[in-house]
Formats: C-alpha cells, sequence, structure tokens
C-alpha cells in the first residue's frame, strides 16, 4: 500500500513537470494573451467607444505584441532589400496603422465570445506557436495559432493562422503582386485607402 502511494505521487510529479510551460511558452502566451484580452475589451465595450475608441485603445497593445519590421520584411518578400530606409520606414508605419485599424473595425461586437488556451509547440529556440480558439455561442469554434518570436529579449508575434489561413501569406500575395505590377508607392496608397475605408465604414 506504502508503495502504491509513493508510486503515485512520484507520477503526479512527473505529470505536473511534463506539462508546466517552458519559460518561453510562459512569455509567448503572456503576449498573446496580452492581444487577447484587449480584444475582448472592445468587443464588450465597442459600442460605447466607438471605432475611434476602439482604435485608440488597441493602438498601444498591437504596436507592443507585434514585431512590425519582421512582418514586413516577409509580407515584401524580395522586394524589401530593394527599399530605402525612408521606404522600409513608411511601409513599417502604414502597416502597423493598418494592423491597428483592421482590429478596431473587425472587432466590434461582443455575443459571449471568450479565448480559450489549447496547445503550444517550440518549434526553434526563439520561435513558439500557440494555440487558442474563440470560443463563440451557438457557433463553430474559431482556431487561432500564433508564430511568436523571441526579438530583443521579448516574445513577440510575426504572425497569425486563422482557421489555416495565414495572415502573412496573404498579406505576401497581395503586397508583392500590387508592387509588381503597379508600384511600391501604390501599394502604399491602397494601404493609406483601406485605413481611411475603415474609419470611414465604422462607428
Amino acid at each position: 500500500m506504502y508503495l502504491r502511494i509513493v508510486f503515485a505521487l512520484l507520477l503526479a510529479a512527473y505529470c505536473q513537470l511534463v506539462s508546466a510551460d517552458s519559460p518561453g511558452v510562459t512569455a509567448a502566451r503572456q503576449t498573446v494573451d496580452k492581444l487577447n484580452t484587449a480584444l475582448l475589451d472592445v468587443m464588450k465595450n465597442a459600442d460605447r467607444l466607438g471605432y475611434q475608441g476602439r482604435l485608440k485603445r488597441l493602438d498601444p497593445v498591437v504596436r507592443d505584441v507585434f514585431q512590425f519590421e519582421a512582418v514586413a520584411q516577409i509580407a515584401l518578400g524580395s522586394h524589401w532589400k530593394k527599399l530605402d530606409q525612408s521606404q522600409k520606414l513608411a511601409f513599417m508605419a502604414k502597416l502597423t496603422d493598418l494592423s491597428v485599424a483592421t482590429y478596431a473595425a473587425q472587432f466590434n461586437a461582443y455575443a459571449g465570445e471568450k479565448f480559450q488556451y489549447e496547445s503550444s509547440d517550440e518549434i526553434k529556440a526563439d520561435r513558439i506557436t500557440v494555440r487558442y480558439v474563440m470560443v463563440v455561442p451557438n457557433d463553430k469554434p474559431i482556431k487561432f495559432e500564433y508564430i511568436v518570436n523571441h526579438f530583443n529579449g521579448r516574445w513577440v508575434i510575426i504572425n497569425i493562422i486563422v482557421d489555416g489561413i495565414s495572415d502573412l501569406a496573404l498579406k505576401k500575395a497581395q503586397y508583392t503582386s500590387v508592387i509588381d505590377r503597379e508600384g511600391f508607392e501604390k501599394l502604399l496608397e491602397k494601404l493609406q485607402q483601406k485605413i481611411t475605408d475603415y474609419a470611414k465604414n465604422n462607428k
């Protein structure tokens, strides 16, 4: 009997060690949780805040949890190296503004949704995939995979995959196509137009 108790205690301790998150996973989850908490907050207060209020509340969070320089480089592919420093900065600024505007426009109502953590994978020493689902009452849950990288001592998001669709892959396909057909300046114009449209069409 005594041996069974000891074995059970050892097994429980082992399971806790196996299931416990590593420091990297814990930090990556904290980054994702910061974004998800902010999104739920603006959803719950969407009408009171209005579009501009949601924009203002999300702006510092989105800037903090994403690594937009990495996102920009991947999104533009080989075109990135052809840009001068002022063009790179202009694109990163526009990309950041559009990201904030998109969140403010799309997360504009609340119907009892919640984010539920599922799992994490340490892909490399500096890259972790964190998986959540958004539980939607009376509807199919939405799967979110966050690709979180370690940059300059911090864990920051470089991509989000929603129900199997990579946001970064979509950006790369769209943005490089515009540059190929119409040039870099036209891409900046299109991004600004999207930001303007969000402000006009949302309350």
